[in-house]
């Protein structure tokens, strides 16, 4: 098959509506129903009843309980998982984050909290007392955040899809290891990226996608033999600005060769998520996605060595190299 062919290979095998390798069910920051609270849930508890405590300070004039509740909020606000709770959620209305936050000064910190407990108390604390807090949403919000970790789990399907086909991760990150073994891959993160820079070094790949993209590593790097494939993997569940120039990011990313003569070095853009499959759809209003296609077409043409896969085709060319 050629580069082509596996494209429309992949095109032909779309992702699947639900990726198991993306689902984050076991991903649960509260205890079970009917058990004793955890951490997170008490602090949940203690956080609410401060908020009331500063309401209620507001309304006297009591500035000591004022300091005091300010206090016992930065406290529960340094709680791990209480960033999902609705008080901190409703800072994103004020364009501040639960990570910014984090970085004020103590001085910064109390300044913040005084305005926006403000802002909180008339804007939604009335509408979420009416209709009852809950723990739920501590959950909920955790679940609404998942996407995040969507990066760190296209690495590890990844190396997945490798080890089922006989791969294995190489243990001693050294150039004479690599030399030495036949089916091993390293992932480019801070372990990897040493051994990255040695193997383009000595094999003398240019690598220009990284060079022109701010020295970005690419996500692996797998041997075959005496060929070497290099791997930006991408995850994109829709399109839209931010979603256009990263699927623009992995197109030029096989649009680079190194020179006809050196036939053992290939690169791969490994495309999966929802997206994709808009890839071989017939749009009647105006799109993007037939020129991006278009351009991925143009590339593999241009650049017989590199590919431009899904899930289906990655593992399909797998079957063709090994």
């Amino acid at each position: 098959m050629t580069n082509l062919e596996l494209f429309e290979y992949s095109l032909k095998n779309p992702e699947p509506l639900i990726d198991e390798a993306y689902v984050k069910s076991e991903n649960i920051i509260l205890a079970k129903y009917g058990k004793k609270p955890n951490k997170l849930m008490v602090t949940n508890i203690e956080l609410l009843e401060n908020i009331v405590a500063y309401k209620v300070a507001l309304k006297s004039g009591n500035s000591k309980a004022l300091r005091e509740a300010i206090d016992n909020i930065r406290v529960c606000l340094k709680t791990t998982g209480i960033n999902y709770s609705e008080f901190p959620s409703f800072w994103a209305v004020t364009d501040v984050s639960h990570s910014s936050y984090k970085k004020l000064s103590e001085s910064e910190q109390i300044e913040f909290l005084e305005n926006v407990l403000k802002k909180y108390i008339k804007h939604r604390h009335p509408i979420y007392s009416g209709y009852g807090y809950t723990h739920s949403t501590l959950q909920v919000g955790k679940d609404a955040k998942a996407h995040k970790q969507s990066g760190v789990l296209g690495i590890k399907k990844v190396c997945s899809i490798l080890n089922k086909k006989r791969f294995h991760a190489l243990g001693d990150l050294s150039l004479k290891n690599l030399k030495a073994k036949n089916l091993v891959y390293i992932s480019t993160d801070k372990t990897g990226k040493k051994l990255f820079k040695e193997i383009i070094k000595q094999y003398s790949i240019s690598f220009m996608w990284g060079k022109k993209s701010d020295d970005k590593m690419p996500d692996i790097l797998f041997k075959i033999k005496n060929h070497f494939f290099i791997v930006e993997h991408k995850h994109m569940k829709e399109g839209g600005g931010g979603q256009n120039k990263q699927i623009n990011e992995v197109i030029k990313f096989i649009s680079y060769s190194e020179p006809r003569s050196s036939k053992r070095i290939h690169y791969i853009t490994f495309l999966d998520g929802l997206y994709f499959n808009l890839l071989n759809r017939t749009f009647k209003k105006k799109s993007k996605v037939p020129t991006q296609v278009a351009n991925i077409k143009k590339a593999l043409r241009q650049n017989e060595n590199n590919y431009f896969v899904n899930t289906a085709g990655f593992k399909e060319l797998l079957e063709q190299v090994i």
